[in-house]
């Protein structure tokens, strides 16, 4: 069914790479974070591409990584293509079955890739957001499914990964430069670590839980039964407009969280 979502590509300067890999402690981490540095992606992106993504909360989005495996150690890393601003001419559920429909080993050979992983079917939580797709945003086809090039994900562990163990709850590195808008009046669903640290969901999965939708997100605290030990979900409706910003060369690092439903949250350090 076609809405009313809008994309618009401008040429404003930003700039989005999505760099991750798993955190298991802060001495690990700090080893770990130096070794994905330096890990090349599966293909070099070029030609920045600018977007504006509006009207875009519970819209469907998909996302295919066609990762490589690195030439030496365990690592690996690769582009991710996700459909996020662009809307589609039939239903979320018949969109959702044609992305469960891919074939793995079809697309890592189309696309030059050792493996392919899915990520989705997901439903965006964020009003408006700015962002960058790759190679003159140019459009590409996972089956029967258009997806821009957003940027690379690289991993410590390409075999834990390409199997979907990696841990919930466990900060990893994204490098991009984004604007994720939040309208007053919202609900939203975070995360609060120990420390304090607050974490927004900005993409909710239906992978692991195909009835995970956006009006059960408000009682999802209590079907989160792998929450560590002083980890908080909070649910709140916005007083004002949330605007979560990060940049690629950020200090501290953009970082997200997983729970164990593969929902999406972005750490915010610039505004609660």
């Amino acid at each position: 069914m076609k809405n009313s979502t809008t994309i618009s590509l401008v040429f404003a300067f930003a700039f989005l790479v999505a760099s991750c890999g798993s955190r298991s402690g802060k001495t690990d981490n700090q080893n770990e974070l130096k070794d994905s540095t330096i890990v090349k992606p599966q293909a070099e992106l070029k030609d920045p591409f600018p977007v504006e993504i509006n009207n875009f909360r519970g819209k469907p989005h998909y996302e295919v990584l066609i990762m490589n495996r690195d030439a030496e150690g365990a690592g690996g890393a690769g582009n991710y293509y996700n459909s996020l601003g662009l809307t589609f001419d039939v239903s979320d559920e018949e969109m959702d079955a044609r992305f469960r429909a891919l074939n793995a080993k079809e697309l890592a050979k189309e696309y030059g890739g050792d493996g392919a992983r899915f990520n989705g079917p997901r439903r965006f939580l964020v009003n408006r957001v700015s962002g960058m797709t790759w190679n003159g945003g140019k459009k590409y086809m996972m089956g029967t499914i258009p997806v821009f090039v957003y940027g690379t994900f690289v991993v410590p562990d390409y075999d834990a990964f390409m199997a979907g163990t990696q841990k919930p709850y466990h900060e990893s590195v994204s490098k991009r430069t984004f604007a994720f808008h939040y309208d007053a009046g919202e609900e939203v669903y975070e995360l609060i670590s120990p420390e304090g640290a607050v974490f927004t969901m900005f993409s909710a999965s239906l992978k692991i839980d195909p009835n995970n939708t956006i009006d059960k997100l408000p009682t999802l605290g209590e079907r989160l039964s792998l929450l560590p030990k002083g980890w908080v979900f909070r649910v709140r409706t916005l007083e004002k407009d949330l605007v979560i910003e990060g940049t690629h060369d950020s200090d501290p690092p953009n970082t997200i969280v997983l729970d164990e439903f593969e929902n999406n949250y972005q750490r915010n350090r610039t505004g609660l």
